[in-house]
């Protein structure tokens, strides 16, 4: 088969989307496909990439790092055309959607479609829930996904974001998978112990780790607010949080105004291909966000063996199961007794380490390839019947 996958974020800026496409076409291309990626540019000029078409861009206001393709015209656009792929797979709703939209039209490719956000509850938070603009986000929703013959969504949680309401005939849900072994590396305790000092912290506390974009609708703030009450329970409770984004400098100043800086630290942006060091240095993963449509963070820190301690969401259904590889939280209290419990009880770490290894199996990278490209298939051969039919 051959494959286009179209997605907003991707070299320019790294974030989960990002992590699914890129994981999913190298399956692909493992299974013998032919998986191309069209993406914008870091740049205002086009240029391929090996297997990868960048298109060029213009930064927009909209978001930090978020990138426009305004060209209709391209001689890359049009080297794809040429390709006539059997299938385009689009992750986004913004301007690389429209080329992709584009080059389906000219070639018969039927399309396929991924939402990876609530855009309700990423513009206007939990006001996002009111029923008029529910009703608003749906009427988009099915302009957006009109040409979809299915439209996927990564957990039973994204079944109810408003923006779907409309295509419900059409929904399927495949969680997005992650290369297991690209977190499942050895890391020694001297080299655990010389990430840690190298941010300023030490190697014989108990460590928390997040790894995260660093923005507002991650909830961050939550946990440098429930952070005191730990330490007064733990006093040698530490927390790395590794990646950079926009708001980064607002809650280093937080932290330092909390005086949390000696137990605090931020990364900044890390290499993506060492993140997994990032996540061994780590007693314990935690996250306050109810955001994600899935988590691939999430799924990444089980892979590493790491229990989670997360607010709860149902994002977290059969991912995290409470008191087997980690525990939600609802309230601070519950936040400090759960954490402290993990914390001090290693035989406790050790158990959920094993159940966490046998949960993120259920997400490996082989999985999600095999039931992408079975529905590849379907939707292949009931675009073929249909164009023998007279229905394009």
């Amino acid at each position: 088969m051959k494959i286009l996958l179209a997605v907003d974020s991707y070299l320019h800026q790294i974030n989960g989307v990002a992590n699914a496409v890129i994981t999913l076409s190298q399956e692909l291309r493992r299974r013998g496909h032919d998986a191309r990626i069209l993406a914008p540019a870091g740049e205002n000029t086009s240029f391929r990439r090996e297997n990868t078409y960048l298109i060029r861009s213009v930064p927009t206001k909209l978001y930090p790092d978020f990138r426009v393709c305004l060209v209709r015209r391209d001689p890359l656009l049009d080297e794809l055309k040429a390709w006539k792929p059997d299938l385009i797979h689009i992750h986004t709703e913004a301007s690389t959607a429209l080329m992709a939209h584009a080059i389906a039209r000219e070639t018969g490719a039927p399309v396929v479609m991924t939402t990876h956000t609530d855009f309700a509850y990423f513009i206007f938070g939990r006001s996002g829930n009111a029923p008029g603009l529910r009703q608003c986000f749906a009427l988009w929703g099915r302009c957006a996904y009109h040409r979809a013959r299915v439209v996927i969504v990564p957990s039973e949680k994204a079944l109810s974001i408003p923006q779907v309401a409309g295509v419900k005939d059409r929904l399927k849900v495949i969680p997005s998978g992650i290369r297991l072994e690209r977190y499942q590396k050895p890391v020694t305790s001297g080299e655990r112990g010389a990430l840690l000092r190298r941010y300023g912290l030490t190697d014989n506390g108990y460590t928390l780790v997040m790894v995260t974009r660093v923005s507002r609708e991650k909830n961050i703030a939550e946990i440098l607010r429930y952070f005191p009450a730990l330490l007064r329970a733990l006093p040698q409770a530490q927390l790395l949080i590794a990646g950079g984004g926009p708001d980064l400098r607002r809650l280093k100043k937080t932290t330092a105004k909390k005086g949390l800086s000696g137990h605090i630290c931020f990364t900044g942006r890390i290499d993506p291909d060492e993140v997994y060091r990032y996540y061994a240095s780590g007693d314990a993963f935690i996250s306050a966000s109810t955001f994600e449509t899935q988590g691939l963070t999430y799924l990444e820190a089980l892979a590493c063996g790491l229990p989670l301690i997360c607010r709860e969401d149902p994002v977290l259904r059969n991912v995290l199961e409470d008191g087997k590889n980690g525990y939600t939280y609802r309230s601070e209290q519950e936040f400090v007794e759960h954490t402290v419990r993990i914390l001090e009880d290693r035989s406790l770490r050790e158990k959920m380490r094993i159940n966490a290894l046998a949960k993120a199996e259920e997400y490996s990278s082989e999985r999600f390839g095999e039931r992408m490209a079975a529905l590849y298939e379907d939707v292949i051969r009931e675009n073929r019947k249909d164009m023998k039919g007279g229905h394009p």
